[in-house]
């Protein structure tokens, strides 16, 4: 790592209600909704389109273990299905107060038992590892856990980029995750109230 580049790790929860509708949010609907690559890439604010990209190395993606060598994927990530990494190339519009501009990146998806992990490599290299997961509620128990139900959605982002950036960065995930963990929980139940959430 450069002298000139700067990290920071970041953390935002939100609870997941336990019902809707007289139906029950499961974690494997959740879990399910977060490997809905589709659906998780439009909850960005700024999201105009995306495409799937083939894999670089055509021997990356033909099992896990493959996959966690020539990705260089964190220790402890299990990734499920295949390929084991899917890849995307991502349009965002980013406004900001001089011009605004079309930011395209490149982002690697991995699902897993718990939820889904991405790494987005955007330009002037930064780079943001993010680990979305669906858990039982900190704490959970008592009346008002046993009423609302216990899951929770956990963004556990790290980043990586030049110390002029790095403020930039933050701000944008710290103006984004709320909106984006919204529209997560919306649908999570709108598909409850549908009875899709049990399923």
């Amino acid at each position: 790592m450069s002298f000139f580049t700067g990290t920071a790790k970041m953390v935002n929860t939100s609870p997941i209600p336990g019902e809707a509708g007289g139906h029950k949010i499961t974690k494997e609907a959740a879990v399910a909704l977060l490997h809905d690559h589709d659906f998780f890439l439009k909850c960005e604010p700024h999201y105009v389109s995306h495409r799937t990209l083939a894999p670089q190395q055509p021997d990356a993606n033909v099992d896990a273990s493959a996959a966690k060598r020539a990705y260089q994927l964190p220790p402890g990530l299990e990734p499920l299905g295949s390929p084991a990494v899917k890849l995307y190339e991502v349009v965002d519009h980013v406004p900001n107060p001089v011009w605004s501009s079309s930011v395209v990146s490149k982002e690697e998806f991995v699902d897993f038992r718990d939820g889904l992990w991405v790494r987005i490599r955007s330009p002037l290299a930064v780079v943001m590892e993010t680990k979305w997961t669906i858990r039982e509620r900190s704490g959970a128990g008592g009346e008002q856990e046993e009423e609302e139900g216990g899951l929770e959605l956990v963004e556990d982002v790290d980043i990586s980029c030049s110390k002029l950036l790095l403020g930039i960065v933050k701000a944008q995930v710290d103006d984004n995750w709320k909106g984006i963990h919204g529209k997560i929980v919306d649908r999570l139940v709108e598909d409850a109230k549908r009875g899709k959430a049990e399923e």
